[in-house]
């Protein structure tokens, strides 16, 4: 495990880290104490201090005051940070082989994990030291490749467990390449922290391997365990941790960061210890109690690491035999697929065993990265192939086998923006050719199409289609597009409540006027439902709709259905169906989330089989695609035929506020729009439990109005339950109730589950598609057996076991067919408001769609569906296996639904759920009133202005084309800005509705950009200042679906957070009054620049931030009670709901 902290107290932390109590003992003598304290970095060069030499208290202090190694001092300024703790601590059962079995090859300065420690600083130091240099006006990064830091061993936890750790104290100093020292620029090593923790992790695995120790995996970022330090043993040794979940238990407390709180909270002074021999002798005891002492597993290991061939020629002949075996381990799929990642033959014999499953790991990391990202920077791609665990792999052979893809060609270098800044990253010669043939195939259906009316005509033919709701500027100027241009591809870029289902319900009925049929397409069966219906005018029936010519698909669906077309468009089959679309105008909504992949299929479809229009409508600036891309946004930003629809309809016209806020937020302006919203901020420790209490303290009739939003899937399973308990007291809810068995999904990409450790026992796993090249067929079986040869077991119905071989799952097919849940229980009410979460075609249930519980019998459950009907799911239904509470939507779910009111739950330290598109989705979905809770204000406005919750694009990563750019996105937000504020100034009413709690007059508006003059229908790539195409900047969950469309829950592993504090990380520690670290700072709260390089917007939140350039935060928190229970991250839910009403009306 890695955590990060701040360093606070250069005396305090001299006196803490020098202190021979926590050195001394049975493995090092007094007079040895100083050689577990070494010198380390490249700065010392030149300097009286060697490099490894011990460490002195005065020495220590000098350097984190700011005198340099060579006597210089720095510059100080205000607040100025000592320096940063980057602590590693090694796996339980390693401190446990090292202090119970007594295996002094881990221990020391060169020991095994020492040296992984000075292993992972050597990286640290060369890829992330940088310092800033300020050219006419303008600061920058710049990469010294240098560092100062001193390195302390310890063995305890706080709870004097074995706890092999080491403290690297890194000093607030860096040498400029002219020479001169300055204060180091630490914006890297934070962004940064899970993937030093991942490279560190690999190099004790590596060692450890080489010490004879067999190693599995045991979670995130690569961490391990030892095999056969049996699970009991290291619980016994673990108390700390099992303090922190019985705390954590107690205060009702389930997620990741709350558990942090309850960490720095019951976080006592580390004791001294006068007698450690007695305390590893406690040790020893303990472990025996449950029959181990780690004899056995220490002279096997010590068996294994003698066991090496003395002949050169045979160790020769051994390690070629290994590369050949570890390539067959893995070949099985290649064989059938063309690997371009690895090399073939004998090339691949060249190298060690650690070279050979050096190119696996990074051919696997490029597809489980690209699966989501069309860029990806060149530190994840290390980090995803170093968590996979193959045997020694590290990060050097994986740095050179990725340096070796990209001079060849595999893999192309370029660069993406990462928190505010350039980072290097990677893209696929793949993606580079579907992007680019999506913009060829744009400008070749350019004058292709076919105008249905002339464009004349076309404005009266709608506005007399559009009845007694007669269009506006922005819905007339998209319909008219649509009918009447000649371009085979058109685009219509509406902001959030722009009424699109109204302009489509035009363009349709112009349509069947003119014989013409219209087929819409969206993304999953619940939007393809509503719409249909809204389509058509609201009277007509299901029967009245086909006969009108308007039908609707999934995506999944149609390219399913039409894909076969492609290789033969001649063909008899393909003939039929050209006649079948003959005069069809494709409308696929919510383009947005459209993946580069799909949106070639559509065309290459569309071009097949004769479509001669398809409008992509949709809006940039919300959720975008689950897999890689940004296609929707890519095409605006090569210039398709695009008309604009920037006036919010949704908004009562009274709300200026609102109407306010969401012009901002539509453009990027999130933290300002959070400064509009005043009063209707709320700040709560436990805002979960705020918002259900907001809720339940409403009538029955203002509760079918208000809608409850959350950032997250934890967030909102925390409201959800605290709702249904209130309702419970209430006696809303009837009955005892009935304990379900339910599926909750486990994120994993599809090549993530070609290996082994991605599965436990326990699971279910759902073939959704044939996976023949292990002979799994379609259904559902359980997780029953994991092999150390890889190989997983899992139980049909019937009780057969079957073994397969994850890694004969091919890699090249891009579909997913295989999918994990856990098991979790859910008790439900008559009463109760529930959603699906997959569909029941035959049913009519559609995953995401509402129902409400009508009676529950005899363990069969009676539902009323959304359009009112009854349906009983008797004991044993599959789909009573397949249902969720839904009193709040998280913002994924929530995209296209319309409410009155609403109640906003959005959380500052969830880090990409925290972004400028989820919140954007957030604040307009309401009409009335918005009401937000939020755990801290401040942080959360600079969350939201610092992270777009862009998507990459291949073309962009490499400057062929700007499509969320500085330039780009000021062009587009200037238009639709100025667009909102045009109608804000045409409505008469100067007065506006009051919004909940606030009204205008609690709007400060002082801070807001200026204006600009541009006209919103003239120019831009139609995005929002802040960002394009991302849900969340990591990923988003799509639940089982049709035809396979699925997504992650959590998964993130472009931009995943720091870790929060070990059980090792003393940030509260007070040595006479100095306390040494930042309590619960797990990173910059802002970035280190200089306030001159800071957007105005966030200057009035810089300006009230406290220390140095980083504007971190004191957050101490001195009672438990006041410990919230937060939720932990999540990376959203089901994309998208349709707009329609909230309650059983959805």
């Amino acid at each position: 495990m890695h955590s990060i902290a701040s360093v606070r107290s250069a005396g305090g932390a001299a006196k803490y880290f020098t202190n021979d109590d926590f050195v001394a003992g049975e493995y090092y003598t007094s007079e040895q104490a100083g050689e577990v304290s070494q010198w380390g970095g490249s700065g010392l060069s030149d300097s009286p201090i060697a490099e490894g030499s011990s460490v002195t208290r005065e020495a220590f202090e000098k350097v984190l005051l700011g005198e340099t190694p060579t006597g210089e001092q720095i510059e100080a300024k205000d607040n100025r940070r000592p320096g940063y703790d980057l602590t590693f601590s090694a796996p339980k059962s390693v401190s446990i082989m090292a202090y119970i079995a007594g295996d002094k090859r881990i221990l020391g300065p060169d020991g095994a994990f020492a040296q992984s420690v000075k292993d992972t600083m050597a990286w640290v130091e060369k890829n992330l030291a940088e310092g800033r240099k300020t050219v006419d006006g303008k600061t920058t990064a710049v990469q010294t490749g240098n560092l100062v830091y001193a390195l302390f061993q310890h063995d305890t936890s706080r709870a004097l467990d074995p706890q092999l750790h080491i403290h690297s104290i890194v000093a607030n100093m860096t040498r400029m390449p002219d020479g001169k020292w300055q204060a180091l620029h630490a914006d890297k090593i934070w962004s940064n922290n899970t993937v030093i923790g991942s490279i560190q992790h690999a190099f004790l695995r590596t060692r450890m391997e080489e010490l004879g120790y067999k190693v599995q995996l045991d979670g995130k970022h690569g961490t391990f365990e030892i095999v056969g330090v049996p699970k009991d043993v290291i619980d016994a040794n673990s108390t700390r941790r099992e303090e922190i979940l019985i705390k954590s238990e107690q205060l009702g407390i389930v997620s990741p960061k709350g558990r942090d709180s309850v960490t720095v909270n019951t976080r006592d002074a580390k004791l001294n210890v006068e007698d450690r021999e007695g305390m590893v002798k406690g040790w020893i005891e303990r472990a025996a109690a449950f029959g181990f002492d780690g004899k056995d597993v220490l002279a096997a290991a010590l068996r294994a690491s003698r066991e090496q061939p003395e002949n050169l020629a045979v160790r020769g002949y051994k390690a070629m035999l290994e590369v050949v075996n570890t390539a067959r381990e893995f070949v099985s799929g290649l064989l059938r697929s063309p690997e371009p990642l690895v090399d073939a033959g004998i090339a691949r014999l060249a190298g060690s065993p650690g070279d050979a499953r050096a190119q696996l790991a990074v051919a696997s990391a490029v597809r489980i990265l690209s699966q989501r990202e069309a860029a990806f920077q060149v530190h994840q791609v290390s980090k995803t192939a170093l968590d996979l665990g193959l045997k020694g792999v590290t990060i050097d052979n994986v740095e050179a086998r990725i340096d070796r893809l990209i001079k060849n060609g595999d893999l192309v270098s370029g660069q993406i923006q990462h928190k505010g800044q350039m980072v290097d990253a990677v893209t696929t010669p793949e993606s580079l050719k579907v992007e680019q043939s999506i913009l060829d195939h744009v400008e070749a259906g350019n004058g292709k199409g076919t105008s249905i009316v002339d464009a004349a005509s076309a404005p009266s033919r709608l506005q007399e289609a559009a009845g007694p709701r007669e269009l506006n500027q922005g819905q007339l100027a998209a319909a008219t597009m649509i009918v009447s241009s000649d371009d085979r591809y058109v685009v219509v870029q509406g902001v959030a409540g722009a009424g699109k289902s109204t302009m489509l319900q035009t363009v349709a009925a112009v349509a069947r006027d003119e014989g013409k049929q219209v087929l819409g397409l969206a993304f999953q069966n619940k939007m393809v439902g509503d719409m249909r219906e809204g389509m058509v005018p609201k009277h007509l029936t299901a029967e009245d709709m086909e006969k009108a010519g308007v039908s609707a698909q999934t995506i999944a669906s149609f390219v399913w259905q039409n894909e076969k077309y492609l290789g033969d468009p001649s063909s008899p089959g393909a003939q039929d169906r050209r006649s079948e679309l003959a005069g069809t105008i494709v409308v696929v909504d919510e383009t947005s989330m459209v993946s580069s992949d799909d949106m070639l299929k559509l065309m290459r479809i569309s071009e097949a089989l004769g479509i001669e229009k398809v409008a992509f409508v949709g809006d940039r600036q919300q959720l975008s695609s689950i897999d890689a891309g940004k296609s929707f946004a890519m095409v605006q930003a090569a210039g398709i035929t695009m008309e604009r629809m920037d006036q919010n309809v949704r908004i009562n016209p009274e709300n200026k506020q609102l109407l306010t806020v969401a012009a901002l937020a539509n453009t990027g302006r999130a933290g300002a729009a959070l400064k509009v919203l005043g009063d209707n901020v709320t700040e709560h420790s436990e805002p979960a439990t705020e918002a259900a209490d907001t809720w339940l303290a409403l009538s029955a009739e203002e509760r079918t109005a208000t809608a409850v939003f959350a950032s997250g899937r934890e967030t909102r399973a925390e409201i959800n339950t605290a709702i249904q308990e209130g309702l419970l007291r209430e006696g809303t809810l009837k009955g005892d109730g009935l304990y379900v068995t339910v599926h909750d999904r486990v994120s994993k990409e599809r090549e993530q589950l070609r290996y082994a450790h991605h599965y436990t026992v326990g699971q279910t796993l759902t073939v959704t598609g044939q996976v023949r090249e292990v002979g799994l067929g379609r259904g559902q079986y359980q997780v029953s057996r994991i092999f150390d040869n890889g190989k997983v077991q899992i139980t049909g119905p019937n009780g057969r076991n079957i073994r397969f071989d994850p890694q004969r799952i091919d890699p090249a097919i891009r579909r997913d067919r295989l999918e994990l849940t856990t098991l979790q229980t859910l008790k439900i009410h008559e009463g109760d408001t529930i959603r699906w979460t997959a569909t029941d075609k035959d049913r009519g249930l559609d995953n995401s769609a509402l129902a409400k519980i009508v009676s529950i019998a005899d363990g069969g459950v009676t539902f009323e569906t959304a359009n009112k009907e009854q349906v009983t799911l008797e004991r044993g239904d599959p789909m009573l296996s397949r249902i969720d509470l839904a009193y709040a939507l998280n913002m994924h779910m929530a995209q296209g639904v319309t409410a009155d009111k609403g109640i906003g739950v959005m959380l500052s330290y969830e880090h990409n759920l925290s972004n400028q598109r989820l919140f954007n989705v957030l604040v307009t979905r309401v009409r009335d009133a918005l009401t937000m809770i939020v755990d801290d204000r401040q942080k959360l406005e600079w969350r939201l202005n610092s992270n777009p919750g862009d998507k990459t694009s291949s073309l962009e990563s490499i400057g062929k084309l700007d499509i969320d750019g500085v330039a780009a996105k000021q062009e587009a937000a200037d238009a639709a800005l100025t667009a909102a504020f045009d109608a804000l100034e045409r409505e008469n009413d100067a007065g506006g509705a009051p919004n909940g709690r606030g009204s205008d007059a609690a709007a400060d508006l002082g801070d807001l950009p200026p204006l600009p003059a541009a006209d919103a229908h003239e120019g831009g790539a139609g995005t929002g200042a802040g960002g394009n195409e991302n849900a969340a900047a990591g990923r988003s969950e799509v639940e089982t679906g049709q035809n396979g469309m699925s997504g992650p829950d959590s998964m993130d592993l472009d931009d995943l957070p720091p870790m929060g504090p070990s059980e090792t990380d003393y940030s509260t520690f007070d040595a006479s009054a100095d306390q040494i670290y930042d309590p619960g700072a797990d990173e910059p709260t802002a970035p280190a620049q200089d306030k001159g390089d800071v957007d105005p917007l966030r200057q009035a939140l810089l300006d009230h931030l406290e220390g140095d350039g980083l504007g971190v935060v004191d957050t101490t928190i001195d009672d438990l009670t006041g410990i919230p229970p937060m939720p932990g991250r999540d990376d959203g839910q089901i994309p998208g709901l349709p707009e329609k009403n909230l309650g059983l009306d959805l």
